[in-house]
């Protein structure tokens, strides 16, 4: 494969890692790694797969783990004139598991992918689904958008009389793009030097930070479909986990719990001292708490 020259050799490094993938006119990053039952891991926003990289080498060994960049992330194409609607990226995850020609998975999901693997499950309860969902792994996401703390960034690119304000936010916000993502973390230490080039290096790549505005546009959605979705989770029942940080400032503590409260046969576990970016922060832990879960899934 060959790397971006303006890249870092750890950037690099990542992107030898994996593989794109094309899906209609879009290239996709996949990294895959491993063999067994398949993990599909969805990252949130404004990240990428990078954000799983432990998570997957813990659990390579025993399954077929697939994470990906969505559109307008990652190393992931970032188009223009896209509209980067959650129903488009999960039509991109069908397309792209039927390409890989993965027909059953368990799945991952963090932040913004919470809500694309929530339309998967809608679509799986609506018995339109072109793969199978054995379980699914709910770590911090605004699923209940009402109750998440917004940023100030967040507040901004939310109403549309500001949103040329966060436009200007966002064209200058590589320098320092890092640092700010720690201040969501209960647990910064963890993030290297390296890493955070890497972190950075992938958002500015192919200028990913002009498209925060255009990725962020799906907000809208989580409030227009929070029935649809919240009642997907709930018509899966005990195949549910949920892992919480209990530190983090958007995704709080209290919407988790309402999560569970209103899916009582989900399992649920909080993550103390854990902010946002759960999987940065504590990857072996999330891979612990999979691994017993889809093995558990796998035995009922």
């Amino acid at each position: 494969m060959t790397a971006e020259s303006s890249f870092s050799a750890a950037t690099t490094a990542w992107q030898n890692s994996g593989d794109f993938v094309q899906i209609g006119e879009h290239r996709v990053f996949v990294h895959r790694r491993g063999v067994g039952a398949s993990i599909l891991f969805i990252h949130g926003f404004p990240t990428s797969c990078f954000d799983w990289r432990d998570t997957v080498s813990s659990l390579a060994g025993h399954f077929d783990c697939i994470a990906f960049d969505q559109i307008g992330y990652g190393l992931s194409d970032k188009p223009a004139a896209w509209g980067y609607s959650l129903f488009q990226q999960a039509d991109v995850i069908e397309a792209l598991l039927k390409k890989l020609g993965v027909k059953t998975v368990h799945v991952v999901s963090h932040d913004v992918g919470t809500s694309v693997h929530t339309e998967l499950l809608a679509r799986k309860q609506e018995g339109r689904l072109s793969f199978e969902i054995d379980s699914s792994t709910f770590l911090n996401g605004s699923i209940i958008k009402g109750m998440a703390t917004l940023t100030n960034i967040q507040k901004v690119l939310e109403n549309p009389a500001t949103l040329d304000e966060g436009k200007r936010m966002v064209a200058d916000m590589v320098p320092g793009y890092a640092e700010r993502l720690k201040k969501c973390m209960g647990k910064p230490e963890v993030v290297s030097a390296e890493d955070a080039l890497v972190m950075t290096e992938l958002l500015a790549h192919k200028d990913g930070n002009l498209r925060i505005p255009n990725v962020y546009s799906y907000v809208r959605e989580r409030y227009l479909h929070a029935d649809r979705w919240v009642g997907a989770v709930q018509a899966e029942g005990a195949r549910v986990q949920f892992l919480w940080g209990d530190a983090d400032p958007i995704a709080n503590i209290a919407m988790g719990r309402a999560l569970h409260a209103l899916a009582p046969q989900a399992q649920y576990a909080e993550l103390p001292g854990v902010g946002h970016f759960v999987p940065v922060e504590v990857p072996e832990t999330v891979a612990a708490h999979v691994n017993r879960f889809v093995t558990e899934t796998a035995a009922a």
